[in-house]
């Protein structure tokens, strides 16, 4: 018997699954119809992916954090604000294991 998820087409879609169908493929939707439903997916702005923020900062360490902060669509408040909670952070285990 055939699959019954490969029998969706596009016009079955929600608008959400067409944006994925036009950027990726059906394949990838019938996919995710298939390991993923019943899921809320929520796909952040670069913005909110603090961890690849700070690592994107410590590479290019050597580069003004204006210039970072352009390239990666935020504002240099935004970078110094978390490099100085990561640095609080630090200290705070720091002193954790010197107890």
């Amino acid at each position: 018997m055939k699959d019954k998820i490969n029998l969706v087409q596009y016009e079955d879609l929600t608008p959400d699954l067409q944006l994925i169908a036009d950027a990726f493929d059906m394949n990838i939707v019938h996919s995710m119809l298939r390991e993923l439903s019943g899921m809320y997916l929520y796909i952040p702005n670069l913005s909110r992916l603090e961890s690849f923020i700070l690592r994107y900062l410590q590479e290019n360490i050597n580069r003004p954090v204006k210039q970072v902060a352009l390239e990666l669509g935020v504002s240099a408040q935004y970078l110094w604000k978390l490099k100085r909670e990561k640095l609080n952070k630090k200290i705070q285990y720091e002193k954790r294991q010197k107890k």
